[in-house]
């Protein structure tokens, strides 16, 4: 019958939204070296940005995944993929985040590391500078030791290195050590770096440039997104404060500490190298002030942001080689006048080295490299005083720290290709090239001209004055950066006041020396001396506002750098910086409104090309809008006087040549800015996706897809050429196998190894690169932009993957939701450009739920070999491809805790419970506090009996995120098993009526009625149920606009409609529904409803011999809406959780929808309705459904049914979904039933074809909600009538269901819904309006029989069958010999009550009341099952610190006993004592059976399950007053009356000794026979038994049969409401 216990479901991580912390791997054309975690005491002056270090790399894994709730949010458990299947509820949980299993945002790519204001630059760590070198040493003797130092520097990004797993961030990715380099020019590394214990990985070719590119390194990326540096899974972003958020914004801290003495690598000191230059020799990695990364990714370039003219345009990296070459190298006077230091590749043909322009470019070149190496000591400096600060303070005030920008070093302008041009090994592009070129030509000009200068051969103007000044001063030398910054500016200073203060350059790299040396006012100052030259100029502006920021003039900075956006859009990182402060300021609206800003004026026409809006999403047409831009060409701005170093003049050879691939995003950028353009928009989405705004986030990532991937139409056209491009062709045809005209028919599966090459088949033209990147130059920028979008797919794919499988409110997609096909194609590309293991995971949990497979020749021999040994796996199925992504992932990540988990969950859905609990183990291995991980491994280890390791798991998990409410139920659930009921409190309903007796944290009673409220860990449950249905109730909310209404209209009188309700108003009765709660399910249940009616027409059109309807329509669910999500407290949980009516109706009914929409959204449903069987000729076709056809107890009530039936009447089919065991109860059913089919292995398509090909009738749900269901195959309505009854004592709430077979005990007529008719669509207008009707249960129609509607097999299969002929002193001896076996040591007059259910099944009131009663009845003992072991110790400590000692001895426990022992020795039990929480029911069918008096208590009108009992008594009974008296007896109104009967009839028992002859000895013997009340109903029961109605199986049958036609004839004449037997 009823399953003793459904064992908790599996919740499986959502995808990697927070947890992955692991590395990420570029596709090998994209290969780039990776980084190390590193710390950063948080005690720091300012706030450096620094780039995020991969997690996990470095740290111990720190779980910064999951719940929204842990910090803060609203809505807990939102975003994962509760799968509910029919084999188990599974929270298929993405790799992260959940929403709602998630435990908070996504973790930040880049962060804000909080410090200090007081102190700006602490002190330094202790650097040992190199002794100062004369001009007379020899510049080989220096290059020696350059090359020496060098001999550890990385090498350059084109070097393929492998990666290695970091331990402690102190591996190369070589696994070699790595240490911080000393000094520039020292040689010699500081003694405290090179003794830590935290070393970093180095980013090979890390270089100092002066240009303004930021990394393009995803903004605010989730944490599933893969950032250039290793990335984790999650669109969100960043990491959220838990408290006093402003503006909707989120708090930002520093999730990755940066080590003592380090200064993280600078991703923009080489974003526009070429992977080809050479690395940089010595210095620091990551110098503070050229390009530091912020919490968003958004780099705040440390150095003043002046547009040098290379960075936007792709020529950074002459700039870079310039001073890269020439850095580690001090310059005298001498040599600056000789012009024998010019950098190799010096490529300047305007301005002769010996002139004065010659000698003031010479002079900016030395002050770039003090401005540098300054800012390196700054770093340094500040991160070893942050190692040794109080942390306390240094959080009391934190902000971002900005370093103005100096613009390009001198000497580095040469004209921009004209076109792309792929680089060589040689150069990265045209212009180096070109450098080269020039270099060659000139370089012995150079020479001579020096000598030239320092001969005095050569006047030119006021050359003089130049050498005296620079005569008179000491020149910078390498001995300290502050003094090398301060003589530099000293000679600046000169030379500024010898122009006039018109050297704008001069005056831009002063005001950033003064900067550097905290001379803020003085900085403030020369910056504003420029903007008075020229109010146009952006830089200068850009830098008042970075100066103004660090002078806490936060206002004037904002303001500042809104004006440079204003004059000059296309200068992005005035937006980059204005959009980074006001994140930190957690003003995300605004940032966004700025971004935006940004684009409207940037944005260019889009060309009128035909778009199909109807394949197409909404925000794809919204993207095509047409804006006015601003400027529609690279600006036009002249950073000197002299005006020869603009944009157009620095790259244009031809006034009509333009920059290559401008206008190519769609935007008035250059080509070589796209990536930095889908950078700004990537943030944008992130944030909107943190601040849950889903469709505009969806629409930002789709139009960074669209510009990296040089798109038109928008992301379905991708998904198309993705699909077109990597689908098999028939070998015969040439056609694609699993397209259609309409596109792809079924989800294109792909093994890793396929997977990975998407790229290259869909960009085939261009070399596998993405098309919108062709015109950046190789190198990290490009990487990084590859990473971008690799991200944004993957940020899709979440949101679509969200879409589809919501588990909560979270708002839905304004568009057609993408099918498991698109979202696996936008996956495949994703991993093509960079590998990652949370997009193995991602696939991976989207494959398992594919019934499909793939030819096995598709697959490598690796891939073959993953499910060898794994039994139950079909190879080439979804589940195959499934494992082989897990396999993939953790090949990328062995420590990935989220593929841990979902593996777990795989290898527990096909049966391998122990080694799903082996890779749970795994995972909490790796992180000890992810709860999902933790309370899959509770709910595992709880199936394998393991209770007390359940629980403490769950503890676990609660403590982990005391918000989980799958860890919360399930703690409740394990606690409640073994009656462990400290702190479990309890409800309060109806006044203390029911759950009267809580228990608080010390396990002592409390009296609700006194109490007056609810509290303890059931408060957290009952108040977790009701905000999930309450949030649940808004699914659907605002679909019915006036199009769907019209849309849906049509569809449903289509079906039939006009035929069904020919007088309904469609239109206007669906208006009524419009914006109300419950809009979803009422329209999903207008939509089932008028299935069924359109299968009825088919039938009746069939009988009349009517062939020429067109078709029977089948309407579909709304396409654009998710799944709905169901509530954690599953429908058998409310068995024993004390809810009201209202919520076990509804977590009943959203459960039946959730089933219900993801089934009607399923590939194989067909567009019309299941063809209905022939009329019965000359029997029904009944097919039972189940799961238990095995040793179980529904198999041991029911096992002779199916062969009993009258084959004239009825013809049974068994379906059973679950393999054989071999047991007798399975050989019997199949032996006798007519048809039998096993169909365990069956896909619920094959099952339900299956089902309308024996042209079944009527389909039996013998499951319900209970392990093992397949409900979907109810769901799909193949049959024209379907009822449940025997599995699941409860509403299913589903349209699926028409009928419960029950008794008016067991479900009385007061708890039915007050409208009974289900037959058409106006009976849902009908009943929809009793909705919120508190008190009603059923929605489903009852067929009420005349006796008990419970079947029991017992007089054909238990003990003592065979023995109708026994008499009652033969049962009298037999049962005293067998109690003295049992309970030798108990007096003869004890009476024995006793109970043998599960003891989750007792509750706190109900326990009281059996400890009062045994207190009551001295010579009473109690009689328990150890069931589970647990269990019994718990109530013991229970009873003594209730009762005391006296009365808990007189408990006794036993263990549980096979069946047939079980219901031999109940005869030993005088008085069952029934649970009235939640009856016994095959077990009361058990005791009665041995003749043993039940006392019950139907304690819910509205729960079928604490009304079980009673029913099966009175079909115990025998008809007539006898039965009716003692079923008054036995059958109590109240605890009151329940506890006085049972004191009553155990005092009012006595025994009678009878002596008789002792065959086996010849000796007197006795045995003792019950006197009284009680032995008078014993021998009742003992006398009826083998004529009473519960035990006449045959009885039973004929009745069901009558049932049956009754039902059938009432669906053929359209008969509506309920059926009386």
């Amino acid at each position: 019958m009823l399953p003793l216990l459904q064992t908790h479901h599996t919740v499986q991580p959502q995808f990697d939204f927070f947890g992955s912390h692991q590395p990420h791997h570029l596709r090998s054309d994209y290969a780039y070296p990776h980084h190390a975690h590193h710390s950063l005491n948080q005690s720091s002056a300012r706030a450096v940005p620094t780039r995020s270090i991969p997690y996990g790399h470095g740290l111990s894994l720190h779980r910064y995944s999951n719940s929204l709730s842990r910090i803060g949010a609203q809505d807990p458990a939102e975003h994962s993929l509760r799968r509910k299947t029919p084999s188990g509820t599974i929270d298929n949980g993405y790799d992260g985040s959940l929403g709602s299993l998630a435990s908070g945002p996504p973790p930040l790519k880049h962060m804000i590391v909080p410090a200090s204001t007081a102190n700006i630059f602490p002190t330094a760590v202790a650097q040992r500078a190199a002794p100062p070198q004369t001009t007379e040493q020899s510049i080989v003797q220096r290059q020696q030791q350059q090359d020496s130092a060098q001999a550890a520097w990385p090498q350059p990004f084109a070097q393929p290195q492998p990666a290695a797993r970091v331990g402690h961030g102190n591996e190369t990715l070589n696994g070699s050590a790595a240490m911080p380099r000393a000094w520039p020019g020292s040689g010699i590394m500081d003694t405290r770096l090179a003794n830590s214990s935290v070393g970093f990985l180095q980013q090979p070719g890390s270089r100092h440039s002066f240009h303004s590119v930021p990394d393009m390194q995803t903004l605010l990326g989730p944490g599933f997104q893969q950032p250039l540096s290793q990335p984790i899974f999650n669109p969100a972003g960043c990491q959220q404060q838990p408290a006093n958020w402003r503006d909707s914004g989120f708090g930002y801290r520093p999730a990755v500490p940066m080590p003592n003495g380090f200064a993280p690598p600078n991703p923009a000191d080489s974003v526009f190298m070429p992977a080809q230059a050479p690395p940089l020799p010595g210095g620091l990695v990551n110098p503070p002030g050229l390009g530091q990364p912020q919490q968003f990714g958004i780099v705040m370039p440390s150095h003043p942001p002046i547009d040098d003219g290379f960075s936007r345009y792709n020529q950074s990296h002459l700039a870079q080689q310039n001073v890269a070459q020439n850095q580690r190298m001090p310059i005298s006077f001498a040599q600056i006048h000789s012009g024998g230091t010019y950098p190799q590749g010096y490529a300047s043909g305007t301005v002769e080295p010996h002139s004065p322009a010659g000698f003031r470019e010479r002079v900016l070149q030395q002050a770039h490299r003090a401005y540098s190496e300054l800012l390196t000591y700054i770093s340094a400096k500040r991160s070893n005083q942050a190692a040794h600060a109080s942390s306390v303070a240094s959080k009391s005030q934190s902000k971002l720290m900005v370093y103005p920008k100096a613009s390009a070093a001198p000497g580095t302008f040469v004209s921009r290709p004209r076109t792309y041009v792929a680089p060589s090994n040689q150069v990265a592009s045209y212009a180096q090239q070109m450098e080269v070129q020039a270099y060659a030509a000139r370089r012995q000009s150079w020479v001579d001209s020096a000598s030239n200068m320092l001969s005095g051969q050569a006047s030119y103007g006021n050359t003089t004055s130049y050498i005296t000044t620079a005569h008179q001063m000491q020149f910078p030398d390498a001995s300290s950066p502050v003094a090398n910054a301060k003589s530099s500016l000293e000679l600046i200073h000169s030379l500024c006041e010898q122009s006039g203060w018109k050297w704008i350059e001069g005056m831009l790299l002063g005001g950033c020396l003064q900067y550097g040396l905290e001379r803020y006012e003085q900085a403030l100052e020369w910056f504003r001396r420029i903007v008075s030259l020229d109010p146009s100029h952006v830089e200068a502006i850009s830098n008042i506002a970075a100066t103004l920021y660090c002078m806490n003039r936060l206002d004037e900075a904002e303001q500042h750098w809104l004006r440079a956006i204003e004059l000059r859009p296309s200068y992005l990182e005035a937006a980059e910086h204005l959009v980074s402060i006001l994140c930190a300021a957690h003003r995300n609206h605004n940032a966004i409104e700025r971004i935006e800003y940004v684009q409207r004026l940037l944005r260019l026409p889009r060309p009128d090309v035909p778009v199909d809006h109807s394949v197409e999403s909404a925000s794809e047409a919204d993207t095509a809008s047409t804006v006015t831009a601003a400027e529609e060409a690279p600006d036009h701005y002249l950073l000197d006087s002299d005006k020869t170093d603009s944009p157009e003049q620095r790259f244009a050879l031809t006034a009509e040549d333009k920059a290559p691939g401008f206008g190519s995003s769609g935007y008035a950028i250059p080509g070589s800015e796209n990536g930095r353009m889908c950078l700004l928009i990537h943030t944008k989405g992130n944030l909107l996706y943190a601040m849950k705004d889903i469709n505009r986030a969806s629409d930002a990532f789709e139009e960074v897809i669209r510009i990296s991937t040089g798109g038109v139409h928008g992301v379905k056209s991708l998904i198309r050429k993705i699909q077109s491009s990597l689908s098999p062709c028939d070998p015969l045809t040439g056609q694609l196998r699993s397209s259609s005209q309409g596109g792809i028919s079924a989800p294109l599966l792909l093994p890793p190894s396929k997977a990975k090459m998407t790229a290259q088949h869909v960009f085939s033209s261009t070399g596998g690169q993405l098309p919108g990147f062709q015109y950046i130059p190789e190198g990290p920028h490009k990487r990084s932009a590859v990473a971008t979008t690799s991200n944004s797919l993957l940020s899709l794919a979440k949101i679509f993957q969200d879409a589809m499988s919501n588990t909560g409110p979270a708002p839905t997609l304004n568009r057609q939701p993408a099918s498991v096909g698109d979202i696996l194609a936008l996956y495949y590309l994703s991993m093509s450009l960079q590998e990652s293991p949370s997009t193995a995971n991602n696939v991976g949990i989207l494959l398992a739920g594919i019934q499909q497979t793939i030819p096995l020749q598709q697959l490598t021999p690796d891939e073959l070999k993953v499910c060898q040994t794994i039994h139950g796996i079909v190879p080439g199925s979804g589940l195959h491809l499934a494992l082989c992504y897990y396999s993939h992932g953790l090949q990328l990540d062995k420590n990935h805790v989220h593929l841990h988990t979902n593996l777990g969950s795989l290898l527990k859905d096909v049966g391998h419970l122990d080694m799903a609990i082996s890779m749970y183990e795994k995972a909490v291995q790796c992180d000890g506090t992810f709860d999902i991980a933790l309370t899959n491994l509770a709910n595992a280890v709880k199936d394998r009996g393991r209770i007390g390791e359940a629980i403490n798991y769950y503890k676990r998990a609660v403590a982990a995120n005391p918000d989980f409410a799958e860890a919360i139920c399930g703690l409740s659930t394990a606690l409640g098993s073994v009656c462990d009921w400290k702190g479990r409190g309890g409800v309060l309903l109806e006044g203390g009526k029911y759950d009267r007796w809580h228990v608080d944290d010390k396990g002592m009673l409390l009296d609700a009625r006194i109490q007056g409220q609810s509290s303890g860990l059931m408060k957290r449950v009952i108040d977790t149920v009701a905000r999930q249905l309450r949030e649940s109730s808004l699914w659907g909310c605002g679909y019915l606009q006036q199009h769907t209404i019209t849309q849906l209209a049509a569809q449903l009188r289509e079906a039939g409609a006009l035929l069904t309700d020919p007088g309904l108003d469609l239109e206007t009765r669906l208006k009524e529904w419009a914006g109300r709660p419950y809009e979803g399910y009422r329209i999903l249940r207008l939509v089932e409803r008028s299935t069924r009616a359109a299968m009825r027409l088919w039938y009746l059109d069939k009988l009349n011999g009517v062939t020429s309807h067109p078709g029977y329509r089948r309407p579909k669910p709304p396409a654009n809406l998710p799944i709905p999500s169901a509530p954690t407290v599953l429908p058998f949980h409310t068995f024993t959780c004390p809810l009201p009516a209202k919520e076990v109706r509804m977590i009943s009914q959203r459960n039946a929808w959730r089933i219900s929409f993801s089934t009607l959204r399923s590939p194989w449903i067909p567009s019309v309705v299941y063809e209905p069987p022939d009329p019965p000729n000359p029997h029904l076709n009944v097919g039972y459904v189940s799961s238990d056809f095995n040793n179980h107890p529904l198999a041991h009530l029911m096992q002779s049914v199916f062969g009993m039936h009258n084959p004239r009447r009825v013809k049974a089919f068994c379906y059973a979904t679950s393999p054989s065991d071999n047991s007798i109860h399975r050989q019997q059913i199949e032996r006798e039933a007519p048809v039998f089919r096993d169909v365990s292995s069956w896909s619920s398509e094959r099952l339900v074809e299956q089902i309308v090909k024996d042209k079944i009738h009527i389909l039996v749900n013998l499951n319900g909600y209970t392990r093992g269901a397949r409900n979907e195959i109810f769901a799909a309505r193949p049959a024209p009538i379907q009822m449940s009854f025997m599995g699941f004592a409860g509403t299913l709430g589903a349209e699926w269901c028409d009928y419960l077979l029950a008794d008016t005990t067991a479900v009385p007529p007061s708890t039915l819904r007050p409208h009974r008719s289900n037959l058409n669509l106006e009976d849902v207008f009908r009943d929809e309006a009793d909705a919120d009707t508190e008190g009603w249960i059923y929605s489903e129609n009852l067929i009420y029989c005349r006796e008990t509607f419970f079947c029991c097999d017992h007089a054909q299969s238990a003990d003592g069958c065979r023995n109708r002929d026994a008499t009652w002193d033969q049962e009298a001896l037999e049962r005293w010999k067998m109690r003295k076996k049992l309970f030798p040591d108990l007096p003869d007059d004890a009476v024995i009550l006793g109970n043998f259910n599960q003891l989750y099944k007792i509750d706190p009131t109900t326990f009281r009341t059996w400890l009062r009663i045994l207190a009551a009845c001295p010579k009473a003992y109690l009689w328990l099952l150890r069931f589970p072991d647990l269990g019994e110790r718990n109530l013991m400590e229970t009873a003594r610190a209730w009762s005391g000692n006296a009365v808990a001895s007189r408990i006794r426990f036993t263990d549980v006993a096979p069946k047939q022992d079980h219901i031999s020795r109940a005869k030993v039990c005088d008085l069952f004592l029934d649970t009235p929480e939640c009856n016994a029911h095959t077990t009361a069918a058990d005791v009665l059976w041995s003749s043993t008096p039940l006392l019950t208590l139907p304690r819910y009108p509205y729960k079928m399950c604490s009304r079980m009992a009673a029913s099966i008594l009175r079909g115990a009974l025998p008809r007539g007053p006898l039965g009716d008296q003692a079923a008054r007896e036995l059958v109590c109104a109240d605890e009151r009356e329940y506890e006085e009967r049972a004191v009553a009839l155990a005092n009012g028992m006595s025994w009678k000794r009878i002596y008789y002859v002792d065959s086996s000895t010849g000796g007197s013997n006795y045995y003792c026979e019950p006197v009284g009340r009680l032995g008078e109903l014993r021998r009742l029961l003992f006398e009826s038994k083998w004529n009473c109605a519960l035990f006449d199986t045959r009885r039973w049958v004929r009745d069901l049969e009558e049932a049956y036609e009754k039902a059938w004839r009432n669906w053929v004449e359209g008969i509506p409401g309920d059926i009386w037997l």
